[in-house]
């Protein structure tokens, strides 16, 4: 407009004509009131945007956070006090932030003192943004590995089902589409328990002998999640020897966990009680590849057991196992497909230790693997699913876990932001309400 004012003026001024200085005599002021109520309008939308973009970072910041809405909301005002000053031009006022479930609204308005307008009784213009992100989840597939060892027994197992609980409510409570929500749980303590799936899609194989069933042959998947002791196979594995069991891919087939007879006590050189239960230390709750379905999700939670040693390694990679998109399990996106994010949450209590009899690698008098070579099978298991471009979410928790061991679940996350070191209880719960919050797919609307 400025630019047109100026070629109008040039042409009335080289025009002599008495005609043309009427004219310009008389659309001078106009031209004039025009160019001045443009520089304060220009004015009022530069301040305009500079409001809304305080407020896009307000809503943006408040839409990872975890607490109650009132704290959510005094963040809200924090930042957008932060990011817009009123020393500058343009005082805002009526500042407010709504917070839901599913949205959050950042609303303000700022005050434009005119330089121009003030001539025709408008001293200020007064300009209204307003900022809006909707918690929307949008192709996410998550695994939790969960420590179900017996140190996690009493108050310990009762804080990870409430945090785990909350972690659904969060996940669930803003999606939209169940198609586009995978979530699957892996507990591990001596072993990791896969199931009914393995006889049926053919990846566990039964030993060639056995001392509980004759033949061998015979052995069926016994579906009891009790401590009820059966002759039956209730889903615990064991692991692929070394380099096998820090990879994935389904061949070759697994065996089967069979702990062996066990004198429980000797009198005068005579074994007068015997453990004869092939699935002891084997925890009784199975994983549960990918699902949409909340309620089997959080069936799953409220009844997770604790029993044995922490095997975090054999967890780990099978958490792996079931977001890959290979056998065994096979409900995972494609590595490669954009549409979708694939994460996994690994959470232990301890440090890892070797159960003195057996394990998911077998007899341990038939094996020399300690804890030290679980604690190097397991980073170098996390280094190979973050190749893959899996992002790994860690969470050590309780006291007595080892600095060691804390130090290596910070180097397995992928990012230092992303391993979280929960002392207590309340720590727990807040750290998987943050990993929720942060898996939020947060899309800024206007």
């Amino acid at each position: 407009m400025l630019s047109n004012l100026k070629s109008l003026l040039k042409k009335f001024l080289r025009d002599q004509s008495g005609v043309s200085i009427i004219v310009v005599g008389l659309t001078l002021p106009v031209f004039m009131s025009a160019a001045g109520i443009a520089v304060d309008l220009a004015q009022a939308y530069n301040i305009k945007t500079r409001l809304g973009n305080a407020l896009d970072k307000a809503a943006l910041a408040a839409g990872t956070t975890s607490g109650e809405v009132a704290d959510i909301e005094a963040q809200i005002l924090r930042f957008v006090e932060a990011n817009y000053a009123d020393d500058r031009l343009g005082q805002s006022f009526n500042v407010e932030a709504t917070v839901t479930e599913m949205a959050i609204t950042v609303t303000a308005s700022a005050r434009v003192p005119t330089m121009f307008m003030a001539i025709f009784g408008y001293d200020e213009i007064i300009v209204h943004e307003q900022s809006q992100i909707i918690r929307e989840l949008s192709g996410v597939e998550v695994v939790l590995v969960l420590d179900v060892t017996g140190s996690m027994a009493g108050n310990n197992i009762a804080a990870l089902r409430l945090a785990s609980t909350k972690f659904l409510e969060v996940m669930f409570g803003r999606i939209r589409n169940l198609d586009y929500i995978r979530i699957g749980i892996v507990p591990f303590s001596n072993s990791v328990n896969v199931g009914a799936y393995g006889l049926t899609d053919g990846f566990v194989e039964r030993p060639a002998t056995d001392p509980y069933v004759s033949p061998a042959s015979n052995i069926q998947y016994s579906s009891s999640t009790t401590t009820s002791v059966t002759n039956n196979w209730k889903g615990c594995i064991l692991e692929r020897s070394y380099p096998g069991d820090t990879r994935d891919g389904a061949a070759p087939d697994w065996q089967m966990y069979r702990y062996p007879p066990e004198c429980t006590s000797m009198r005068n050189g005579v074994c007068r009680t015997w453990r004869r239960d092939p699935n002891y230390s084997c925890p009784n709750s199975r994983i549960v590849p990918l699902t949409s379905d909340r309620n089997l999700l959080q069936t799953t939670i409220n009844n997770l057991p604790t029993v044995g040693n922490t095997y975090g390694n054999a967890g780990m990679v099978w958490g792996w196992r079931v977001i890959s998109p290979a056998a065994p399990f096979q409900q995972g996106a494609s590595y490669n497909d954009p549409e979708w994010s694939k994460i996994v949450i690994m959470m232990t209590d301890g440090d890892n230790t070797m159960h003195p009899t057996y394990s998911v690698y077998g007899p341990t008098a038939s094996h020399s693997i300690d804890a030290d070579d679980l604690d190097d099978r397991f980073e170098e298991i996390c280094e190979n699913m973050k190749d893959e471009g899996l992002t790994l979410y860690t969470i050590t928790f309780q006291s007595g876990i080892s600095n060691a061991t804390r130090d290596i679940f910070r180097r397995c996350a992928s990012g230092a932001e992303k391993y979280y070191n929960a002392p207590n209880n309340d720590d727990l719960q807040a750290a998987f309400e943050q990993i929720a919050n942060q898996l939020s797919a947060l899309h800024l609307s206007r």
